[in-house]
């Protein structure tokens, strides 16, 4: 992962002036977050002398180019030029060490659907190296402009994960992410299965598993799922595999 700084420089400090600006300003980076482009986490937003100064992390070094725009990013960077003394920067911090590196393989054979609470990368894994992927690199899921459906499964799985993680709420946020006949769990394999057909590669969704080892057929359908020695599927890096399913996942390691 990669930290930038974006430099805006208002033309007016007045409060109603600066107020359009600013609401621009983050309406942009807001559209960045929702095309994949950068992490939720991780903003900061300073008021410098003459400029604000917004630090972000972006997935890839080339993250934000052009290429990867959208018609919302191109628009409110637009209108953030307009009231502009001169055209925003974008500086160049360095490598950002406390976020999953991406997936730099050529072609992966199949996709993971998985997150949890401390996860801030893409939520679409590489099946090949467990790296994240970032989004910019799928069709889009959301009105065919961005991802904000997907990441807003996101943001509902990582708030279950939190009830678990904190023990407030953990039989639910269990059961949430550990039934795969859960509402949490049914959206999930809608998307995986809406991104199976946009890019004809297998999208699987990763069942989180804690309290006890899971049973040797598969919870959707009953069928047998075991990957024992990853024998059965030497791709799929999981204990368990469902294709008929199309899920994944691990006995807990304790």
């Amino acid at each position: 992962m990669y930290t930038y700084e974006y430099r805006f420089y208002p033309r007016s400090f007045e409060p109603e002036e600066l107020d359009v600006f600013i609401d621009n300003m983050q309406w942009f980076i807001s559209c960045l977050y929702k095309n994949g482009q950068i992490l939720s986490e991780f903003q900061n937003t300073v008021k410098c002398a003459e400029y604000f100064a917004c630090r972000i992390v972006a997935p890839e070094r080339d993250s934000l180019s052009e290429k990867y725009g959208n018609r919302y990013t191109r628009e409110f960077f637009e209108d953030v030029c307009k009231d502009s003394a001169k055209p925003p920067e974008l500086l160049y911090i360095g490598e950002n060490y406390d976020v999953e590196d991406s997936c730099t393989c050529e072609a992966p054979s199949h996709y993971i659907l998985f997150s949890e609470c401390l996860w801030a990368a893409s939520p679409i894994i590489c099946g090949d190296c467990k790296c994240p992927v970032p989004l910019y690199k799928f069709p889009k899921t959301y009105d065919g402009t961005e991802y904000f459906d997907l990441l807003g499964w996101q943001k509902a799985y990582r708030a279950c994960d939190r009830q678990f993680f904190e023990g407030i709420g953990e039989r639910h946020g269990y059961k949430m992410m550990h039934d795969p006949n859960s509402l949490l769990s049914k959206e999930a394999l809608q998307y995986c299965s809406i991104m199976e057909k946009k890019t004809g590669k297998p999208f699987y969704y990763f069942l989180f598993t804690y309290y006890k080892k899971n049973k040797p057929v598969c919870p959707k359908c009953g069928e047998p799922w075991a990957n024992q020695k990853h024998a059965i599927s030497r791709k799929i890096r999981y204990d368990f595999v469902c294709h008929q399913c199309r899920l994944v996942a691990d006995d807990p390691n304790f």
